[in-house]
């Protein structure tokens, strides 16, 4: 278990994860999609927090911009700091706004989004750890 702020973000986002997981076995990928979008955005959060000491982007900063300058702050480089941030925002539009809100669930769009969680996760604490 992790002490810090950005830890504690790490374990909550790891345990929604677990629940998308268990919702999705039991049929229900509405509430998944929202678990997954969960995850990301507490793994995101505990990034945002340890690389730019924030959890909001400072105002007329994208989400995009503020989600890739934390990876990028992290090590990664920009080619795949872009595509890390393209996932965030990807989740955030597709599950939690078209799945979740817009009670629309294609397997083909949004389950490559779920299957790829637990390596945007990884990817994450990786990062995050690095740094604690």
């Amino acid at each position: 278990m992790f002490m810090s702020e950005a830890g504690k973000h790490l374990d909550t986002a790891m345990h929604y994860l677990e629940e998308a997981h268990k919702l999705l076995e039991r049929g229900d990928p509405y509430d998944a999609c929202e678990k997954v979008w969960a995850s990301i955005k507490h793994a995101t959060l505990a990034l945002t927090l340890k690389t730019l000491g924030e959890t909001v982007p400072p105002k007329n900063v994208s989400w995009r911009s503020f989600v890739k300058e934390a990876f990028m702050k992290a090590g990664l480089s920009e080619e795949e700091a872009g595509k890390q941030a393209s996932y965030f925002i990807d989740v955030r539009d597709r599950l939690h706004g078209g799945c979740f809100y817009g009670l629309t669930y294609e397997e083909e769009e949004h389950k490559p989004l779920i299957e790829k969680a637990r390596e945007y996760l990884g990817i994450v604490e990786k990062l995050v750890k690095k740094s604690l």
